[in-house]
């Protein structure tokens, strides 16, 4: 019989965990190359001039104002309450019948462990501090003073502070938005997100950033009062042994 000596050992098996990383990643870069081929081929079809002029751009400044646009748009969809997660599914189901699903998105749909607010940063509805300020073209600093002075708002996701991209888009004026946060006093990040994001049954079951959109001020300060009333909390009582 032959023995099996220390040196002749048979080659380790990949882990589930490392193929399953892989193959999210392989699904990943498709998915990202299949997006930039369908922006391509729309602009051709749109605009076929417009997007030869795309050539002369270097490479890094196309890349950052396709950037920049991208986030405007996002943002403006967080205002018109679009939900774009329902919109993919209906793509996703239309493209299975075609014959082209997404891997990915099965694959988050089967749980990743991925929370509700990771979502918004995945769908470019928050944006990291960095990518805000170089989406506006402002220094961190200036953004801490605009944070200070309570003109806009930021929430935090694992020690990482995020910017909402809505503010990118021109439909609100920032003054407008300086009172509403203003209005919201202490109510934190994430609470100042829902306030805004949220329908309300005191705004006919729109939301607050679709009434600042048509410059409908002050029925959203009137709900954001309200909505600080229920963010602060009622003081303790100490009792005393008489």
């Amino acid at each position: 019989m032959r023995t099996v000596t220390a040196t002749e050992t048979t080659e380790p098996e990949v882990p589930n965990k490392k193929r399953t990383v892989q193959s999210l990643e392989d699904a990943r870069v498709a998915q990202v190359n299949h997006a930039i081929h369908r922006a391509v081929v729309t602009a051709i079809l749109v605009d076929p001039v417009a997007a030869d002029a795309f050539l002369d751009i270097p490479d890094e400044e196309l890349g950052r104002r396709f950037k920049n646009r991208l986030w405007e748009v996002i943002g403006v969809s967080t205002i018109l309450n679009l939900d774009l997660r329902s919109m993919r599914e209906e793509e996703a189901n239309l493209a299975k019948h075609s014959g082209r699903g997404s891997k990915l998105r099965i694959s988050e749909r089967n749980g990743i462990g991925i929370s509700e607010r990771y979502t918004l940063v995945r769908e470019g509805r928050l944006l990291l501090v960095s990518d805000y300020c170089k989406a506006t073209g402002i220094t961190e600093a200036n953004l801490n003073r605009s944070l200070g002075a309570r003109k806009i708002f930021s929430v935090e996701l694992k020690r990482k502070k995020y910017v909402p991209a809505f503010f990118l888009s021109p439909m609100i004026r920032r003054e407008d938005f300086a009172k509403v946060i203003r209005r919201l006093g202490e109510t934190s990040g994430w609470g100042t997100w829902d306030f805004f994001t949220t329908p309300k049954a005191t705004l006919g079951g729109a939301t607050p950033l679709q009434f600042l959109a048509i410059k409908r001020v002050k029925p959203v300060l009137m709900a954001a009062a309200e909505f600080a009333k229920g963010q602060v909390s009622p003081p303790s009582t100490s009792w005393t042994k008489s």
